[in-house]
């Protein structure tokens, strides 16, 4: 299901590093086509969302059969190590470098010295999520720019993305919220 500006909820935000490349689009295509020419790119999301899928069944198995569930985690793992390998390897993300975002589930804000950028303008969005590497392909539209300590910032709203890719973004943000507070407590002992 692919979310539209009249069901808009808001969501917590982050400062977050991420590998992302956007592509200016004329017009918003079917986000099922454009996801169809990157699947190594999303096979770790893929992934996470079939776990999610079969969690309650493993619940059971591992209160039922211990033994057989931990097998089940070693295969997960190796599938897991192999979706890794596959990105790590591909050609478009080894030369991509780490951004510092402000990241939500709704969308995102990036600095950008790039003019070519404009209010209004649809853009083609590679996210890739750290330190888990789970791709998300999505289309955002350019809803306002702004400056920010003489910087040129981008605010982007996702305007197509799958509820099982905003899930994952917010599942991101809350573990992401969780390590900050750890580390500040940690930092303040």
């Amino acid at each position: 299901m692919e979310s539209n500006g009249s069901e808009r909820r808001e969501f917590f935000r982050i400062k977050d590093q991420v590998i992302i490349s956007m592509t200016k689009i004329a017009n918003v295509h079917n986000l099922n086509n454009l996801k169809n020419n990157h699947t190594s790119f999303l096979l770790g999301s893929a992934i996470s969302a079939l776990d999610l899928e079969a969690q309650a069944v493993f619940n059971r198995i591992k209160r039922s059969n211990p033994e057989v569930s931990q097998y089940f985690d070693v295969i997960n793992k190796k599938i897991n190590l192999i979706s890794d390998h596959l990105l790590n390897t591909s050609p478009d993300n080894a030369k991509q470098k780490k951004t510092e975002v402000n990241l939500s589930a709704s969308g995102i804000a990036i600095e950008s010295d790039d003019e070519k950028y404009q209010e209004a303008d649809n853009l083609l969005i590679k996210l890739l999520l750290l330190p888990e590497r789970k791709g998300i392909i999505c289309v955002g539209k350019i809803i306002r720019t702004k400056t920010i300590n003489n910087k040129r910032v981008l605010c982007i709203d996702f305007s197509e993305i799958s509820e099982p890719d905003r899930e994952l973004i917010v599942k991101h943000t809350i573990s992401r919220q969780l390590e900050q507070a750890r580390n500040k407590n940690d930092y303040d002992q």
